[in-house]
């Protein structure tokens, strides 16, 4: 594509050089002989016509040339933010997987006709009460090993890690995490949809969990990026409602200034 671009912007420049020097060596008209009336016209209409052509292409070279930079600002600005996020990763004290699970004794377990919802549907108020497991030593020590596969940026294995884990230990107190930075790894790597499958899972199945406001942050941003706005708006003014003082809030708030 670059080297079609390049090609049709030389010969853009070529024709806007050769056109105006061709029109200036056009032969007067005269009675004695020379170019017939007939000729000089059909040469002038062929001259108009190229530079019609050249005009053409210079609005496709400025097309191309915008919608070049567009990509690259739009490219730039999901590094930048991929790159927030892995620093943050990167930042986190290395007791952050035993601190940030949230201290609930029992949590609401929702039935299957509303697990089962779509993603854009906030479900809030589960039925029937159920008791997460502490975690063992054994359920500790895979989830930090899939944590710190986070850390060393080592993402695919970091995504296999933490889906074993929310799959082996589906009740444990650390599963709501698991789902979290599930979702962060599949964010990172381009998979928004999954993402938001795990995000949603930490809002249905763990409510009261310390990551149940950044999940419900991550479903505005991430549903606002694929194009879901309606969706966005919702989920960002939940944050809003339902955690009003918190870090989570604030971003909400911020980024939903910006929506259109």
């Amino acid at each position: 594509m670059f080297y079609k671009d390049v090609k049709i912007h030389s010969f853009a420049m070529v024709l806007c050089f050769t056109a105006p020097l061709a029109m200036a060596e056009i032969p007067q008209v005269s009675s004695g002989g020379g170019l017939s009336a007939n000729a000089a016209a059909d040469l002038l209409f062929q001259l108009e016509t190229l530079q019609q052509e050249v005009q053409s292409l210079r609005g496709q070279v400025e097309e191309q040339g915008h919608e070049l930079r567009l990509m690259k600002e739009s490219q730039r600005d999901r590094y930048i933010d991929l790159d927030k996020r892995i620093s943050i990763l990167m930042s986190a004290p290395a007791i952050e997987p035993n601190n940030s699970v949230a201290p609930i004794a029992q949590i609401e377990q929702i039935p299957d006709e509303i697990e089962n919802t779509p993603i854009n549907t906030l479900v809030t108020s589960p039925l029937a009460p159920v008791s997460l497991q502490p975690p063992t030593e054994e359920a500790q020590q895979t989830y930090d090993n899939a944590y710190n596969l986070i850390r060393e940026r080592q993402f695919d294995q970091a995504e296999t890690a933490f889906a074993n884990f929310v799959n082996s230990y589906p009740n444990n107190s650390l599963t709501g995490n698991g789902y979290y930075w599930l979702g962060e790894v599949k964010l990172v790597q381009g998979k928004s949809r999954e993402a938001l499958d795990a995000f949603s899972t930490v809002i249905q199945r763990f409510p009261g969990h310390s990551k149940e406001q950044d999940a419900l942050y991550k479903l505005g941003t991430v549903s606002d990026q694929i194009g879901d706005t309606a969706n966005a708006k919702l989920y960002l003014q939940d944050v809003i409602r339902r955690f009003p003082d918190t870090k989570a809030a604030q971003l909400a708030a911020g980024y939903l200034s910006k929506i259109k």
